[in-house]
């Protein structure tokens, strides 16, 4: 059994889980191996693509509104630590965030959650309670059972994945440590101490071997199949669901005989959450090089089971499913008063995303409990972040450093956020 070449904690998944707790365990002063099975350049996986919607709004004392502003908070330090010349770290934090205001589409039947979400309210928002005020407010026409919120605060809006884990891995390598690209495990075990990793190389297929004291796993879907030796029960906790993602751009045609007050309409009211029974959620991806955005939509309950975890990636969207989306699309910029439709709409392609589900939709960033109901010593495991992780990736790494060093902060929504993510959180 090889070692790891004086390292004292393997990461296994470089994506955003993954790449964050290996970058606050280095800033801790741990060495640190981070492993991912994809190139270095990503092609699939939830930290795959462009833009994911960063949002701060919720409830009193909500935990994933903690999340966001956390995660901004630990961002910014990182920028700070990237940017030497900078204390601020802002031309990073400017690369990663596109701030933009968020717009939330309720009804009426959940008028009780709008109102937890209005009163008392301390990010910057403003309210749109029925469609007058809606045209009068935001020039929008909406259904007369529609409520629109919109959020106004820095660092909400999107978020470019691709561009914090490039970050993270600079500030990762800039620590002494090090990211094995290419590099699958697909077996563990703990034998006298030690964690034991099988290691297939993607790109020649030799094995290798690994030992560590301590390991953090954030292999997304695959987490519960890699932990079947040790905590059998948490693959029965995680549960992969088929999500379909949909990009359009629009025709230069059309977006040329848009008057500049309808493109920045357009650019302003994007990223879009519409709670309809779908759950939409839409986003301007990134601009193509004609200057016109191209938008990203998909239904966040609109689910379906994976038979094959290896090949459902590069599953094509069905007719279906690419219609759905085109329609959902056109019906947004009807409601924003913009004259585009679905004619003027070009699908430019999809893809398969996979959600890693818990029953109740909250993620786990925990210690991880044997057979005996017993937490492992040195294991720490984030996953099934359940289409949610994003916005939050920078505090759940915090969160899975701090419980795999045994430390611990004395907020009480740190406390609150940390149980709620703990596997044992039903039953302490």
């Amino acid at each position: 059994m090889a070692n790891t070449d004086g390292f004292d904690t393997i990461v296994i998944g470089g994506g955003l889980m993954g790449s964050s707790a290996a970058w606050h365990l280095s800033a801790d002063g741990e060495k640190v191996l981070l492993i991912e099975n994809q190139p270095e350049i990503y092609q699939q996986g939830s930290s795959y693509g462009e833009a994911r919607i960063t949002r701060s709004l919720g409830p009193k004392e909500d935990i994933f509104s903690w999340l966001h502003n956390r995660a901004v908070a630990e961002t910014k330090k990182l920028a700070v630590f990237l940017d030497g010349n900078s204390s601020t770290g802002s031309r990073i934090m400017d690369e990663i965030y596109t701030t933009n205001p968020v717009t939330y589409i309720y009804y009426q039947s959940q008028k009780e959650i709008t109102d937890k979400l209005i009163i008392g309210q301390k990010d910057p928002v403003r309210v749109a309670r029925n469609p007058d005020e809606a045209t009068r407010k935001f020039g929008m026409h909406i259904a007369e059972n529609a409520i629109v919120i919109r959020e106004h605060k820095k660092y909400s809006g999107t978020l470019n994945p691709g561009l914090l884990i490039k970050n993270l891995h600079r500030a990762i390598n800039l620590c002494d440590n090090h990211i094995r690209y290419n590099c699958e495990a697909h077996h563990l075990s703990k034998k006298n101490g030690l964690f034991e990793i099988s290691l297939k190389d993607s790109e020649t297929g030799n094995i290798s071997e690994i030992t560590a004291k301590k390991l953090v796993i954030a292999a997304g879907p695959y987490t519960g199949n890699l932990l079947k030796n040790l905590a059998s029960a948490l693959d029965q906790r995680i549960t992969p669901k088929r999500v379909c993602l949909s990009f359009f751009s629009i025709s230069q045609e059309s977006w040329c005989r848009l008057t500049p007050e309808h493109q920045s309409k357009i650019s302003d009211h994007y990223p879009l959450i519409d709670m309809s029974p779908d759950f939409i959620f839409s986003m301007i991806e990134k601009w193509d090089k004609y200057g016109t955005p191209v938008i990203k939509t998909g239904g966040h309950l609109r689910r379906e089971p994976v038979d094959d975890l290896d090949s459902v990636w590069g599953k094509e969207l069905s007719q279906n499913e690419i219609e759905w989306a085109h329609r959902t699309t056109a019906r947004y910029f009807e409601m924003l008063n913009v004259p585009l439709g679905c004619d003027d709409l070009i699908y430019t392609g999809g893809y398969s995303c996979v959600y890693s589900m818990t029953d109740s939709e909250i993620p786990i960033v925990s210690e991880v409990p044997d057979i005996n109901n017993n937490n492992i010593p040195g294991l720490v495991v984030m996953g099934g972040m359940s289409g949610i992780g994003a916005k939050g990736s920078m505090a759940y790494g915090l969160i899975a450093k701090n419980l795999l060093l045994n430390k611990n902060e004395t907020d009480e929504m740190y406390l609150k956020t940390v149980h709620a993510l703990s596997i044992n959180r039903n039953s302490q």
